[in-house]
């Protein structure tokens, strides 16, 4: 019998991650004949993967943007289209007369998938079936078999966590737009999860409550109560925080756990009187496959016998069908929204005048500062965004944020024409970005050259203007008392080419840069604080506990020049707009007094240290000195300057900001007795 001939239409991430590397050992089954995507880019580059895998006929496979190019090409194509796409790409397939392997979630909404099952249940129409691989995870099959025999007892209630910070690198930005992909992390997550519950619960569900994060775009953080007959069913789903991978089902003779990524890891089945009858991994019962690649073999293989009449496919259309209304109830039912008073505060009126009508590019709007700054402008202002990110990855936490003013542009800071077309049409960037990744000279690179191509990008593109996030590290280390504009600068270091001195030569590549074409300004905060921080946020939140033994406490200690990352991105805002700025510098930080030990105090607080914490027991690394001489400077900065010239004066207390930051970090389990 010849092989299914077969198309994978949409050749972006999950083509490549899944159904590519599928292929080969299905030689004389199945044979890959073509590659459809709209961008001929993305075909050609997974043919190239294709070639790489040792993928039999790839000379004679076809390339097409439309499916209808290549219909004498085919017999049955896998479709792994952007998910608003998936009911006219699959109607016109089976009108066609071509099979369908379906990726989730069938559709984005319930009358299109309710049309594809009428379609598929034609006795003449080709063959539907839905893509759910977790169906041939080994614990999930576990799970099921031990519902079925009845080993469990009752089931009477399963809890469900899925959620770390996003990790899968789309090609495109369709994942995250709302239009393209129909909602956020219930409808991609939750497509599997909501599978396997009807599959191991069956078909009775209701929602109970439903809750999500999401202020205008697709939702990043969602959570779900169900109840399937009598089982109540607690589910929670996130791309931006740690929540685990589990799920925990428990009946009146026992309870399992298992692990719901692939592979499972570490199993464990107890009776309900406490014996252990399992402990470690599970076996792979067929269909169930114990290596990734083979779930997707395992998948297509399948899919050929049902399409020959041989087998019935792992699953249909009604599968597929069961999921869509049960996400989009919860979209529509009783929906909550998440309250996160960190992410929605309100924006100063004058700040938000200083970008009314500009259209305003955010370098690094993945990261601590540069995302915030994206939210505020989108949340609080009637300004234009244009976040620009090395990968659209970095980029999960921004699109719950309302997405009408955003336009999400990718480029490398080494690459100046890709950051010339991100900023066409802005009037102003804002440079957040900067050498966080990869050795010193990588550092340098991104740090240095990528403010210089930014700015000879800027100038291209004809912006108006540049404000630039640089650091009160510029200063020299030995200034004592007041620190100004006017203190003296970092000595410069040919040898060092560690963040100080990446930060002072681009900060000088700045402000030589301003002139009648490009007006510059560049602010220097010095501790940023708050949700979503790394290096005095979660770096310190999670710091060894016998560290707090030698970190200063109580008030007679060094200055700690801090401000919390809402006033830092006022004073951006203020200075896009105000004209005084162009070609200054600006200490950015709170006037209120603040010691490294009320800082540090106030970080054992969020902790729950309570004293000074546990001294170090002989293992790990003791405080270095050079970070204890950093809490013993006196230089206390002065923001006079940003007051006059900015009109800016910091309004976050560091008591609010410390508390605001707790809320976020309980939230985000980034404490890690909130983890345990």
């Amino acid at each position: 019998m010849p092989p299914v001939r077969l198309a994978i239409v949409g050749c972006g991430a999950a083509a490549r991650g899944c159904h590519l590397p599928a292929l080969p050992p299905l030689k004389g089954d199945v044979q890959l004949t073509a590659l459809i995507d709209r961008d001929p880019r993305q075909a050609r580059d997974a043919l190239e993967l294709y070639r790489e895998l040792g993928g039999t006929g790839a000379d004679e496979v076809v390339i097409a943007t439309d499916p209808a190019e290549a219909a004498g090409d085919f017999d049955a194509a896998v479709v792994v289209v952007p998910h608003s796409a998936h009911a006219r790409t699959v109607e016109s397939l089976l009108a066609a007369g071509k099979h369908v392997l379906l990726e989730k979630p069938m559709t984005t909404a319930v009358e299109d998938a309710r049309r594809l099952v009428d379609l598929a249940a034609d006795a003449s129409a080709p063959l539907l079936a839905m893509a759910h691989p977790r169906r041939l995870f080994p614990a999930y099959a576990w799970v099921k078999r031990l519902i079925d025999s009845g080993d469990l007892g009752d089931v009477v209630r399963v809890d469900w966590s899925e959620g770390h910070p996003y990790a899968w690198e789309p090609v495109s930005w369709s994942m995250f737009d709302r239009r393209l992909a129909g909602g956020g992390v219930l409808t991609d997550t939750a497509s599997h999860v909501f599978d396997t519950l009807h599959w191991w619960l069956g078909h009775d569900v209701e929602v109970v409550r439903y809750r999500d994060d999401t202020l205008g775009g697709v939702e990043t953080d969602a959570e779900a109560h169900l109840r399937f007959g009598t089982i109540d069913v607690h589910c929670a789903f996130s791309r931006v925080r740690d929540l685990g991978i589990s799920c925990t089902v428990t009946g009146t003779r026992a309870t399992v756990t298992i692990g719901t990524d692939f592979p499972a890891g570490e199993c464990t089945l107890v009776t309900a009187d406490g014996v252990e009858l399992h402990r470690g991994d599970v076996e792979a019962v067929a269909p169930a496959q114990g290596e990734w690649e083979l779930l997707f073999t395992e998948q297509l293989a399948n899919f050929a016998a049902a399409v020959r009449g041989s087998a019935a496919a792992h699953s249909g259309p009604e599968d597929g069908l069961r999921v869509v209304e049960l996400i989009q109830e919860c979209y529509g039912g009783a929906h909550e929204e998440a309250v996160q008073p960190w992410t929605t505060r309100a924006v100063p009126d004058e700040c938000a005048a200083a970008v009314t009508d500009r259209t305003v590019a955010v370098t690094g709007a993945g990261g601590f500062i540069g995302g915030r700054v994206v939210e505020r402008l989108a949340l609080g202002t009637r300004a234009r965004v244009r976040p620009v990110v090395r990968g659209f990855g970095r980029a999960a936490r921004l699109s719950a944020l309302p997405q009408e003013r955003l336009e999400f542009r990718r480029a490398d800071l080494l690459d100046t024409d890709a950051l010339r077309e991100a900023f066409e049409g802005c009037d102003t960037v804002v440079h957040c970005a900067f050498g966080s990744a990869g050795d010193e000279a990588e550092r340098w690179a991104a740090s240095v050259e990528g403010t210089a191509n930014v700015l000879a990008a800027a100038r291209a593109a004809g912006v108006r203007r540049v404000v630039h996030l640089s650091t009160v590290d510029v200063y020299d280390p030995a200034v004592t008392g007041e620190l100004t504009e006017e203190s003296p600068a970092r000595p410069a270091d040919p040898a060092d080419r560690e963040y100080e001195q990446q930060k002072l030569a681009a900060e000088r590549l700045v402000l030589d840069a301003h002139g009648p074409d490009l007006e510059t300004v560049v602010l220097q905060p010095g501790v940023v604080y708050g949700p979503w921080g790394g290096q005095w946020t979660t770096a310190q939140l999670q710091r060894p506990e016998g560290d707090f033994a030698a970190l200063p406490t109580g008030e007679d200690t060094g200055v700690c020049n801090a401000v919390y990352v809402d006033d830092l991105v006022d004073a951006v805002l203020l200075a896009t707009g105000t004209e005084a700025a162009a070609g200054q510098r600006f200490l950015v930080g709170n006037g209120e007094q603040l010691g490294w030990g009320r800082f540090f105090d106030a970080i054992r607080s969020l902790r729950g240290l309570g004293g000074l914490g546990a001294p170090h027991s002989g293992t790990g690394n003791p405080v270095p000195d050079w970070e204890l001489e950093l809490y013993r400077s006196t230089a206390r900065a002065r923001y006079d300057k940003a007051a006059r010239l900015l009109g800016f004066t910091a309004r976050t207390s560091f008591a609010e900001g410390a508390g605001l930051t707790g809320q976020w970090a309980g939230w985000a389990r980034q404490v890690p007795e909130v983890r345990s």
